[in-house]
């Protein structure tokens, strides 16, 4: 009855990865809107999906890791000099495998990531703020900024909740703070009647600003 019961989870979170379309991790580069800044993202290294997928249903950690591979995830923040970029640190993201998106601030330097490989918006790191050192500011769950009721009803498919639009760093009062796109109607983002609200957090603090709407895209 367990390998039955096993060899059943696993068909599920297989047709998931199927469904959500899940491809390996693989490193990343996303660079600020001028170019000052590259930040480049290192997946901890797996052997596939399948064989994270089977560790997590046995609590086994690190799931589906490679034994003579990297064992975390990192980033390595690069400023431009010159014509060419100079490493500023490498350091460790607290993602389990690697986040799904980031952004990098123009004018600071500061990093905020977005989700996990293979669980968009349901862990305690779906956004995760860093300062220019690459220290962790603070990290939030969707609860962390939005009401149970308002969670319940965000898009989902099998591994995921479909939260987010396009997000961006913007100034409140002289302050920086990157501004969330929210899903507010329960549209998935790629449908033509999906409509958001605006949250923003402070990026030196990790606090957050009252919500207030905005256009759809």
């Amino acid at each position: 009855m367990r390998r039955i019961a096993l060899a059943v989870a696993l068909f599920v979170v297989s047709f998931a990865t199927f469904a959500d379309q899940w491809l390996p991790a693989t490193p990343e580069t996303y660079t600020s809107d001028f170019g000052s800044y590259r930040l480049t993202v290192y997946p901890r290294q797996i052997s596939d999906p399948l064989a994270y997928f089977e560790d997590k249903l046995a609590g086994k950690e690190p799931a589906g890791q490679v034994a003579t591979a990297q064992a975390r995830c990192e980033a390595t923040l690069e400023k431009l000099v010159g014509n060419h970029y100079e490493e500023l640190w490498r350091k460790p993201l607290v993602n389990d495998v690697a986040p799904v998106s980031a952004l990098v601030s123009e004018r600071s330097g500061a990093i905020v990531t977005f989700d996990n490989w293979h669980s968009i918006g349901c862990c305690d790191d779906t956004i995760v703020i860093y300062d220019r050192l690459g220290d962790l500011v603070r990290k939030f769950a969707l609860t962390d900024i939005l009401t149970k009721q308002e969670v319940s009803r965000l898009p989902r498919t099998i591994s995921s909740i479909h939260w987010g639009g396009e997000h961006d760093f913007d100034w409140v009062e002289d302050v920086e703070v990157v501004s969330l796109s929210i899903v507010s109607n329960g549209k998935f983002s790629d449908s033509p009647d999906v409509e958001y609200k605006t949250l923003q957090i402070r990026l030196r603090d990790g606090q957050v600003i009252a919500p207030s709407h905005a256009p759809s895209n």
